[in-house]
């Protein structure tokens, strides 16, 4: 119901939901609409107030916004200013950067650093938030990687994000899969269940590819004897292949939309895809639980390759109303087929 509400404000293309309970909106081409004549910064700050009293009236919930001229800055004005102000509103400006990012005590307060990497960068001298900003980027490259380069930049209020403006997908294609159940499934827990085993399935399909998908569709069919009809819904994300955020947003959909239906027929397709290796990390999460969940997603694509699907399985596929490990001896056209690796 918030998300609608930020529709209003923005165009589709125009916000990025993160969470149930985090979005990011880009409100460039929106303030001219919504705000009188003034500074940016009133602008931006008028608009936010108006989102807030819309979203209070109507759900009767508070929201915390977070201004910033990019994503990182937003999401850091957030967490470390707004929570705490008055209005529930704070702006951070590249103006402003070492007045606020710099000023940041406690350096896991800061967006990528935990206590393990806390850790490495005092080992390495850096201290404080300031001492990263103005570190050697090569030197935080060689010790770190890609997240030493991206801290740097980070800390310099430095963030390219622009969700409006994804990269371009190189090839008009989709990956999906879709089953027809054996009965008419009655309890929602059990098609959560098939519909998390077919986002794993499709998962491993666009790694098997080397792409990432920026759109999720969810297709639910119900018995022919149901009087409420079936769904198909999809969402725009950010960038992925990793089988856990993607059954996330799966499952999302499923929660929304689902009214208590019997469901015979369930179909997930990923598209909006772009042919790329690399790991791109998400703001809103811890950089080495990512890129550790990459490197799990592709033992267990390599173990099944090898060994076979049921090599390794979930136990929640052990579970009444599971379809992966029965569907993962079909081959020839039929669904799945090796859980789904095999299908291009």
């Amino acid at each position: 119901e918030v998300n609608s509400i930020f529709r209003q404000y923005v165009a589709d293309e125009d916000l990025l939901i993160y969470s149930i309970d985090e979005s990011i909106l880009k409100v460039t081409k929106s303030l001219n609409l919504f705000t009188t004549p003034g500074t940016r910064s009133e602008r931006r700050k008028q608009l936010a107030r108006q989102i807030q009293l819309h979203v209070y009236h109507q759900t009767g919930l508070i929201a915390t916004v977070g201004i910033g001229d990019n994503p990182l800055l937003a999401k850091l004005a957030l967490d470390n200013e707004a929570k705490h102000n008055k209005g529930f509103v704070a702006e951070w400006t590249y103006q402003n950067v070492p007045e606020k990012i710099w000023a940041i005590k406690e350096m896991t307060d800061f967006w990528g650093i935990g206590s393990r990497m806390k850790k490495r960068l005092n080992h390495m001298g850096i201290l404080s938030i300031k001492d990263l900003a103005n570190w050697d980027p090569y030197a935080l490259k060689r010790q770190l990687g890609v997240i030493g380069l991206q801290l740097y930049f980070h800390a310099n209020g430095i963030d390219r994000t622009d969700i409006a403006e994804p990269p371009e997908p190189t090839k008009e294609k989709s990956y999906g899969n879709s089953q027809v159940l054996p009965k008419d499934y009655t309890r929602k827990e059990e098609v959560e269940i098939v519909v998390k085993e077919m986002a794993e399935q499709v998962a491993a399909r666009i790694r098997q590819h080397n792409c990432k998908t920026g759109c999720v569709r969810l297709y639910i069919g119900t018995s022919i004897l149901e009087t409420k009809s079936g769904f198909s819904h999809q969402m725009k994300i950010p960038l992925t292949d990793n089988t856990k955020e993607l059954q996330y947003y799966c499952l999302y959909l499923f929660n929304k939309y689902y009214e208590g239906q019997e469901v015979r027929h369930v179909g997930i397709t990923y598209s909006k895809l772009v042919y790329t290796d690399s790991l791109q990390l998400d703001l809103f999460s811890d950089p080495q639980q990512q890129i550790n969940e990459e490197k799990l997603d592709k033992i267990i694509d390599k173990i099944r390759q090898k060994y076979g699907f049921t090599a390794i399985v979930h136990a929640s596929s052990k579970l009444e109303g599971a379809r992966s490990i029965t569907r993962s001896t079909l081959v020839g056209g039929h669904p799945g087929g090796n859980g789904g690796l095999n299908n291009d």
